[in-house]
């Protein structure tokens, strides 16, 4: 697995309570950041945090704050973001154009927090201070003078101010007589690394899925497909719902279900934003192994009599979690909202759809009696299943190698 970084730099008030964390791209150990392409940093850092790291381990429950510029937030990738958890940090380039201020207010009437970097004042600020929550002035690019004079512009406005790049406790002291309400800066804390591991997603199966989710008439079952020929989509789109923060009336009990939850937008949004970070194709066995553990496991779920083959399918699906992901199934499904029958049939094998489970799994290793005795059904209904099984990989990973059969 890849190593993926996310550096975070709080925001105190003066008594020192924290508001929140700036979120930094980074590359490597080092304090800095290296990139030539902004829109895929921060593509890089919304993905480490939201589907990689997770939102709480970075920030807790503080507030994260994410540059933007001109681009992502025309692209609509702000609006796949949690707007009760994120402040969208917008990067000032120049005069705001009309399309940008349109879409801006379309966010500020939705809910979302919006801070403006890098603050200096001009006539061309004025509807951006209108529709900011907090603004950002950096000491280090301005004199005092220059300071009081954008303060004295912002605080025509109900945006609170932040102190940006306070080194020394004399700027710290100066800014409190010149009345910031925040303040951030090596003089607090210099920003921390925060460190995760990337499960690494197949080009093939993203592609397939981006191009699914520009087909105007593309349905449930279709996007289902899409996403659960490859566990790494699977287990990152429930990463992301989970640090999202969504509304779940009840957890996650199929890939439909999670789909439905996100919405077809915010689907296509997650993907494109994936589209950005860096593949790998994982080893063949692991794919296949996965996509025939789910479709035998839909296939046996009548025989059990279950009626929802969709939820044995994400069973069968997640159960190679822990080769690709590295870490024992008991640390990975407690961090992904799933419903306590998904959850136990993985962990310990319990329920109908554990028992789904295990079948697939003595089979896998020829020992037919003690897959024939977890379900209880003919040897010709398991053996049927996983041949069917076999032959929907081959047609829906068309692009991988073909998979060797396991039994027979």
């Amino acid at each position: 697995m890849e190593r993926v970084l996310v550096s975070r730099q709080p925001i105190f008030s003066e008594d020192m309570a924290e508001l929140g964390y700036e979120l930094l791209f980074r590359n490597s150990d080092k304090d800095q950041a290296s990139f030539s392409d902004g829109d895929e940093a921060t593509a890089e850092v919304i993905i480490n945090t939201f589907m990689d790291i997770g939102l709480d381990a970075m920030v807790g429950r503080r507030m994260a704050f994410i540059n933007f510029d001109r681009n992502l937030i025309l692209g609509n990738y702000c609006d796949c973001l949690p707007r009760d958890r994120v402040v969208l940090e917008l990067l000032e380039k120049g005069a705001p154009d009309a399309a940008l201020i349109t879409k801006l207010q379309a966010l500020h009437t939705a809910g979302y927090w919006i801070a403006l970097d890098d603050f200096v004042a001009k006539e061309s600020s004025r509807t951006l201070l209108e529709l900011a929550n907090f603004v950002k002035i950096d000491l280090t690019t301005n004199d005092w003078s220059a300071v009081e004079r954008s303060l004295g512009v912002v605080r025509k406005h109900p945006a609170k101010v932040i102190a940006k790049k306070v080194e020394t406790r004399e700027q710290f002291n100066t800014c409190k007589v010149l009345g910031f309400d925040y303040f951030q800066g090596y003089f607090f804390c210099r920003p921390q690394l925060v460190e995760g591991r990337r499960l690494p997603v197949s080009r093939l199966a993203t592609v397939r899925l981006i191009t699914k989710l520009n087909n105007p008439g593309v349905d449930l079952k279709e996007l289902e497909q899409a996403i659960g020929q490859d566990v790494a989509l699977t287990y990152k789109l429930l990463r992301y719902i989970n640090s999202a923060a969504y509304s779940l009336a009840r957890p996650v009990n199929s890939i439909g279900h999670a789909i439905t939850l996100v919405g077809q937008q915010q689907i296509r949004t997650w993907a494109s934003l994936i589209l950005f970070s860096k593949f790998e194709d994982r080893p063949r066995d692991v794919v296949v192994t996965g996509a025939i553990r789910a479709k035998m496991c839909e296939y046996l779920a009548p025989a059990v009599g279950h009626a929802n083959p969709d939820r044995s399918f994400l069973v069968g699906l997640l159960s190679v979690l822990e080769a690709v992901v590295n870490q024992p199934l008991e640390q990975i499904v407690p961090s992904l909202p799933l419903e306590n029958e998904i959850a136990e049939a993985l962990l310990s094998g319990k329920g109908p759809l554990g028992a789904v489970l295990r079948c697939v799994l003595e089979y896998e290793k020829r020992n037919w009696r003690e897959a024939q005795a977890a379900v209880n059904v003919k040897e010709d209904v398991i053996r049927d299943a996983y041949r069917k099984s076999v032959g929907w990989s081959l047609s829906t990973l068309n692009g991988f190698s073909e998979p060797t059969a396991r039994a027979v």
